[in-house]
């Protein structure tokens, strides 16, 4: 009987070996939901409440954006230009922000970096992204993890630049409706944290918001007087955790390396010695770990969450289900694979 060539008997092995491999993807490697799915769960559903609290608050004030948007929640966007606008923003990254499962992805951050009950975390967050700041009050709330928050009223485009839905206004409304924490300090933002470069109508606006919402507007002299002063909040409060929303100058600095600061979370970075370095640098000296919010496309695509999401918001593919190996079936069947090439090089 004619043996098989030295050929098919080497296509046989390729053929084994592409079944093993198929066969490990299907049963050997498989997605399940993570062990916290359902907090996840809990806190979207507390941010889509929070959301509903400020779509009631601006009809109440009869407050439409001029930005033609067509997401489920676009009441969450603010017009192109105000007086309290600081700097462009991009309209599709607001529409990406006001996903609710920015929420459950806070919640995972938050597991992941080894947060629970007891523990006190600390929020930076402009009018930038109002979407994103409920986000992480909803997650925070859900998971019983006390907030150190700190805000800054002014915003870019398209974010809480509304003169009647400022962000203090929208802090105000969701506490009257079961937030339990609000800002234990509030200072105007823009330049320097002190409103620089907004007009005096501007500045007017945003005096006014604290004024009717019964806070005390925090103007420094300095930039570095106000890091100075918030990093000695969060160090009394002894936080474990910094999150940061938007472009805060008092989060990122002045310095040369402020644009570098990686996205999302992050337990170390390359530490900057700069006297003008921000709160994100300071604290991360001290070993505090922390959530970078500000490119926010990247960060929906790290988790397959719609980017630029239209009418409605697709599945997040990857954040609610975790990768898990068997380690064992995988040695097996990468054993049961190799043992025609094994026979195939001895026979040779």
């Amino acid at each position: 009987m004619k043996r098989p060539s030295t050929n098919i008997r080497l296509l046989v092995a390729f053929l084994v070996l592409m079944a093993g491999t198929a066969f490990s993807v299907t049963f050997v490697r498989k997605q399940q939901p993570l062990p916290y799915s359902d907090a996840m769960e809990a806190s979207v559903g507390l941010t889509k409440r929070m959301f509903g609290v400020i779509e009631l608050l601006k009809k109440e004030r009869n407050i439409i954006s001029d930005a033609h948007s067509n997401v489920p929640y676009n009441f969450m966007i603010g017009d192109e230009w105000s007086e309290i606008t600081t700097t462009l923003g991009s309209l599709e990254a607001k529409e990406t922000s006001t996903n609710p499962d920015f929420s459950a992805l806070i919640v995972r951050l938050l597991h992941e970096a080894g947060i629970s009950h007891g523990d006190k975390v600390g929020v930076i967050l402009s009018g930038s992204f109002p979407s994103l700041a409920i986000s992480v009050l909803a997650a925070l709330q859900t998971m019983d993890i006390e907030a150190v928050v700190m805000s800054s009223l002014g915003a870019s485009t398209y974010g809480a630049n509304q003169p009647g839905a400022t962000w203090i206004d929208m802090e105000t409304a969701l506490k009257g409706n079961g937030l339990k924490v609000q800002s234990v300090l509030v200072s105007a933002g823009a330049g320097n944290d002190s409103g620089e470069g907004l007009s005096p109508e501007g500045l007017s606006i945003i005096s006014n918001a604290a004024y009717r919402n019964g806070v005390d507007l925090y103007i420094p002299a300095t930039l570095h007087e106000s890091i100075i002063k918030r990093s000695e909040i969060f160090r009394e409060a002894d936080i474990k955790l910094l999150i940061n929303i938007g472009g805060n100058e008092t989060a990122l600095g002045n310095c040369t390396h402020s644009t570098t600061i990686p996205n999302g979370l992050q337990h170390g970075m390359t530490w900057c010695n700069d006297w003008d370095r921000g709160l994100i640098s300071i604290l991360n000296e001290s070993g505090i770990p922390f959530i970078n919010m500000l490119d926010i496309k990247d960060l929906a695509s790290r988790y397959g969450m719609a980017v630029s999401p239209g009418k409605e918001y697709s599945a997040s593919t990857n954040l609610y289900n975790t990768t898990i190996t068997n380690k064992i079936l995988l040695a097996i069947v990468l054993a049961a694979s190799l043992i025609p090439l094994f026979f195939l090089i001895r026979r040779s």
